[in-house]
């Protein structure tokens, strides 16, 4: 199963895009900011990262440029 990170922290649109993407055979974990974003992306090794921009404690923006920037999380599997 293909994992999912969504860093999003409007609870409505978590709860949406979650029951979407299981539906179709997706596995999706979230963070509410962008720090916890960052952090479960080194964890959870996703295939994919989608990211909201405005984002509290760390803006999307930023977590994009960290991720970037960690070798560990530059290139996902």
């Amino acid at each position: 199963m293909v994992k999912i990170l969504y860093v999003e922290d409007n609870e409505d649109n978590v709860y949406m895009l979650t029951n979407r993407l299981t539906r179709r055979g997706y596995e999706v974990v979230s963070a509410r900011d962008g720090e916890q974003g960052i952090a479960m992306a080194a964890s959870e090794a996703p295939a994919l990262i989608l990211m909201d921009l405005s984002l509290p404690v760390i803006d999307g923006w930023e977590a994009t440029r960290r991720l970037k920037a960690d070798t560990r999380t530059r290139t996902f599997r």
